[in-house]
């Protein structure tokens, strides 16, 4: 049996209500045109923010003035730190961090560094052992050859934190360069002891080299003005900015050649010293690990006893000076002193990033002028 639908019923109620506010209906209309054309009432274009109608809410709306704005919406804590920051560091006085740091010096030579890698041999920047020849730059395609070796006997091995108080504790009897004609890419030398200094740990050359964006420590000298003085300086954490496979850029004021940077965490030597960059903005250090071969023969020359650990100075592991009291950036190894809690306590710092971590008892925190450091827990 085949049924009829109804008719309709007009909605009785919707009608009444329009013809009591005609208003309504015209709002409509009008927000219909508004969702369609993007379009005030007056014809002109509406913002990409107000053309959009929806029922958002109150973070919802927070965030999209935010994103109107271009402005965060976040604000920092009222716990952020305020730092003081010299970059790059200056450097602290090493004091007894880095033991195996010697320093070479010759008659009529600049002071050097050099890194106790066995009882009986440094490891130093090729320069450092040559006879005199003014600077040379690198790259260069003229680079003049490198300068002949100077007499072994001639180089004096001084242990100690500065000149004035290091004592002459062996001479050299031979040293081993690489073979190439320049020092571009190969200011790296051995130098063989006569006599062992049998009290301090020697580093361990590490065979794999540091990467672009990685943070060394290292360890100079620096001339003071009057004649035959200095003092053995530290910086921690600096930036490796650049690296090829003969050399790295580091972040650095330049000290006296030859010394090493080394790895935080397990003191592990990655490379000497051997020249500012082009622009005079970096320091430049020749890598180990491109010249594992020669360092691996010079040990192989080595005429002392592996050392026993017991009673023996060793060098540091970890930050040098995080945590220690500063009153100013320049007073800490990586150039971050923190100040906490309105002032009332201030501590050494260093920089940090998802990809830098802080060490343990320490957490990643924005400071107030918007860069990351490492705060206390």
């Amino acid at each position: 049996m085949r049924t009829t639908r109804p008719p309709r019923r007009p909605a009785k109620r919707h009608a009444e209500r329009r013809a009591r506010h005609p208003e309504l209906s015209l709002a409509k209309a009008r927000g219909r045109r508004t969702r369609r054309k993007g379009r005030r009432d007056d014809g002109t274009r509406l913002a990409p923010c107000a053309a959009m109608r929806c029922s958002i809410g109150f973070v919802t709306a927070v965030a999209l003035i935010a994103a109107c704005s271009g402005q965060a919406a976040s604000t920092l804590p009222s716990s952020a730190p305020s730092i003081d920051v010299v970059s790059p560091p200056p450097g602290v006085p090493d004091r007894g961090d880095d033991p195996a740091v010697v320093a070479i010096h010759a008659v009529g030579a600049p002071l050097c560094g050099g890194a106790l890698v066995a009882p009986d041999v440094v490891l130093t920047a090729r320069h450092c052992v040559s006879l005199p020849a003014g600077p040379f730059a690198c790259p260069s395609d003229n680079a003049r050859a490198a300068p002949p070796l100077r007499a072994p006997g001639s180089l004096h091995i001084l242990v100690g934190e500065d000149v004035s108080t290091a004592a002459v504790r062996a001479r050299g009897r031979a040293i081993r360069a690489p073979a190439s004609a320049s020092m571009c890419g190969a200011d790296i030398a051995l130098v063989l002891l006569d006599v062992s200094i049998d009290d301090v740990q020697p580093f361990t050359v590490r065979s794999t080299g540091a990467a672009q964006g990685d943070h060394l420590r290292t360890v100079g000298w620096r001339l003071l003005g009057r004649a035959g003085e200095g003092v053995r300086i530290l910086r921690d954490h600096l930036l490796v900015a650049g690296a090829s496979p003969t050399e790295l850029e580091l972040d650095e004021v330049v000290l006296g050649a030859g010394g090493p940077a080394i790895d935080e965490t397990t003191a592990e030597v990655l490379g000497v010293f051997s020249r500012s960059s082009a622009d005079r903005l970096r320091a430049v250090y020749t890598r180990a690990d491109a010249f594992v071969t020669l360092i691996e023969d010079a040990l192989a020359e080595s005429e002392s006893a592996p050392p026993s650990p017991r009673g023996l100075r060793k060098a540091k592991k970890g930050p040098a000076d995080l945590g220690a009291n500063c009153a100013a950036g320049g007073d800490c190894a990586a150039g971050v002193c923190v100040a906490t809690s309105g002032g009332l306590e201030q501590y050494c710092s260093r920089s940090c990033a998802a990809y830098d971590r802080c060490p343990t008892r320490f957490r990643c925190q924005r400071s107030r002028s918007d860069a990351q450091v490492c705060t206390k827990t």
